[in-house]
């Protein structure tokens, strides 16, 4: 019965002679760089994330901050995430939401924190996802440590 189960999956999957196979729906949705500076006691994380391949429906980033940092200015379309009850000031992510990136386009975003305390990690993160299928999900994260001060 399995034998018959996979045959008949390959059959119909398989494209009928003088059929035209139908394009692939996809996007390389990457984060092309993930950069941060500081400037007078904040932190500013700037992502670039693009669209490769095809258009990536509803695309959004997440932005994950280093542990103690407050948010002082968000890029347009992005969002806190929640935070803790009791302590408004201090979050773990931030989210942006993109819209629709065509083939070959870019988004640019920024999120401007407080430098973290000491004795904590150091960086950021950032992650790129959308609703249409990503065929090369592993260029979709990249993560930044931020410089030990001297």
């Amino acid at each position: 019965m399995f034998r018959f189960a996979a045959l008949l999956v390959s059959v119909l999957a398989a494209p009928g002679p003088g059929a035209r196979q139908r394009p692939l729906w996809q996007a390389d949705l990457q984060i092309r760089s993930l950069t941060v500076s500081e400037d007078r006691g904040n932190l500013t994380a700037r992502v670039i994330v693009t669209a490769e391949v095809g258009e990536a429906l509803a695309a959004r980033v997440e932005v994950l901050l280093p542990v103690g940092v407050g948010i002082v200015t968000l890029g347009p379309g992005c969002v806190a995430g929640p935070s803790m009850a009791g302590i408004r000031e201090l979050r773990a992510r931030v989210e942006c939401t993109l819209g629709d990136l065509p083939a070959r386009s870019h988004r640019e975003l920024f999120v401007v924190t407080t430098t973290p305390p000491n004795g904590v990690s150091r960086g950021f993160a950032a992650m790129a996802m959308s609703e249409t299928p990503d065929p090369k999900p592993g260029n979709n994260f990249a993560e930044r440590a931020i410089p030990r001060e001297q």
